[in-house]
């Protein structure tokens, strides 16, 4: 809690240069199983980026099409709107996307950095809890001339999709925004999810790499013998990864792991 009294410091009370920011202060997270890994959304990294997305995306909607009595799309099947919805499905479903998850839970980022699941070479190096200043970030955009910087939408907003969505435009910012979700599925809720959208660049960013990074992000570094250490801790106050994980696969992985 220390550390997160740190970055909450750093991040709000010592860097508060912007005094026209209007909203009530608070921290996102994210946790890396390996503390070198790169803060990019999976469709920047491998070799992949943002021009594969449309060709993801066709791929998945011609192939979800049967399924859509089992998929709410509260915006149908085609629109801006719809645009969104659909890279929230991939995303849920593992398919590369330019979102990157966050939560507004220290304790939930924590449990993905030090999960017990990570490859042997992730359990050999330390993980990371990245912290995020969500308003600082959002000052580089103006989505409503009316809202102060700093805010922070809902990714369906039309502004979002002027600057971020998949049609090529002037817009030259590299920076990601910080955005709410569309879609409240359980895991979100559990989660406490929320996300960042990335621009269509080529190739994008790693968010570190930015120059003013200092600003907006703080990152808690856990030594990698600390692993199973602090996931037992964490067990011993009912907090595991199957309680995130809302679904039958969690559950029979909590059982297994259980000490009977």
């Amino acid at each position: 809690m220390k550390a997160i009294d740190n970055a909450y410091r750093i991040l709000w009370s010592d860097n508060q240069e912007v005094q026209e920011i209007k909203y009530s202060p608070k921290l996102w997270f994210r946790g890396l199983r390996a503390a070198a890994y790169p803060l990019l959304p999976a469709l920047g990294r491998n070799g992949l980026h943002a021009e594969y997305e449309s060709v993801y995306l066709s791929k998945f909607k011609s192939k979800a099409f049967p399924y859509l009595d089992q998929i709410s799309l509260r915006s149908g099947a085609e629109g801006t709107g719809a645009y969104w919805e659909w890279l929230f499905l991939m995303q849920h479903y593992g398919i590369p996307t330019r979102l990157m998850d966050w939560s507004e839970d220290a304790l939930v980022a924590l449990i993905f950095a030090i999960d017990l699941e990570a490859t042997e070479e992730e359990m050999s190096n330390d993980a990371a809890v990245w912290c995020l200043n969500p308003v600082q970030l959002n000052t580089a955009f103006t989505f409503h001339d009316y809202y102060p910087e700093g805010y922070i939408p809902n990714i369906q907003e039309k502004g979002v999709y002027e600057m971020f969505g998949p049609q090529k435009n002037p817009f030259q910012n590299k920076k990601p925004a910080a955005v709410y979700s569309p879609i409240n599925s359980p895991r979100i809720i559990v989660q406490r999810g929320t996300f960042m959208v990335f621009p269509y660049t080529v190739p994008m960013v790693d968010m570190k790499d930015l120059s003013d990074s200092y600003q907006y992000l703080f990152k808690i570094v856990i030594a990698k013998e600390f692993r199973a250490s602090l996931t037992e801790q964490l067990r011993r106050y009912g907090i595991t990864k199957a309680q995130l994980m809302p679904e039958l696969k969690s559950i029979a992985l909590e059982l297994i792991q259980e000490e009977l």
